[in-house]
């Protein structure tokens, strides 16, 4: 499964032609409200929303995370660093709308060795998680590996790794065992180092699975 990741609302309706099985709103990024976002995304298509730290505090986030849900959104995702009261207060509203909780540690400049990273997703389930996901940039081959370790580990999981050398996570993921991998919606819209974009990964993904 390809889920999208959006970071302007000029993105939607071609990302919704695009064939993506999924799509992220990055409302950090995007803006504006999900009122705004949600009337032009079919109900077919699920939907994860995440409001990083950074742009609004973390009151306005929560409401602009527990908003999405009430629209609908599948799934919601919240980094594990947040305050207890926060991550309590978005599980709650989550499971309040059937949705799943998405607890994601994200390393922008190292990929942790496998103990570590081990820890890391137990802390994520441990902090209430249906899904933990992991990103770090990959500086090597040891990185790479390290990560694919993660998915013989119980729990749906989103493995990913960042950088040119983590490319090829985010082609394998899906195929061992990860719940889905993330993409742009074209080259020069990604919302993390190493994005491939969505038509790249569905051409990856045609020769793969060539029968």
């Amino acid at each position: 499964m390809i889920c999208v990741s959006i970071s302007h609302s000029n993105q939607l309706e071609k990302a919704v032609s695009s064939g993506a099985g999924m799509l992220e709103l990055r409302l950090d990024l995007i803006g504006e409200k999900p009122d705004t976002l949600f009337p032009v995304i079919p109900k077919s298509i699920p939907v994860v929303v995440t409001c990083r730290p950074g742009i609004y505090q973390d009151e306005e986030r929560a409401n602009l995370l527990k908003k999405g849900l009430e629209l609908g959104a599948a799934y919601v995702d919240v980094e594990t660093d947040s305050p207890e009261a926060f991550l309590s207060d978005i599980k709650q509203s989550a499971g309040l709308h059937g949705a799943k909780f998405i607890v994601s540690y994200h390393n922008f400049e190292r990929t942790p060795g496998l103990e570590d990273l081990e820890s890391v997703m137990i802390a994520c389930f441990e902090k209430g998680a249906d899904i933990a996901k992991i990103a770090t940039l990959v500086n090597g081959r040891d990185d790479v590996l390290n990560l694919i370790a993660l998915f013989n580990l119980p729990g749906e999981k989103v493995i990913l790794g960042m950088g040119a050398l983590g490319r090829i996570l985010r082609v394998l993921g899906p195929y061992l065992g990860g719940a889905f991998t993330f993409a742009s919606l074209e080259a020069g819209m990604e919302t993390a180092p190493g994005q491939l974009d969505v038509q790249e990964l569905k051409a990856i993904y045609k020769v793969i699975d060539k029968s």
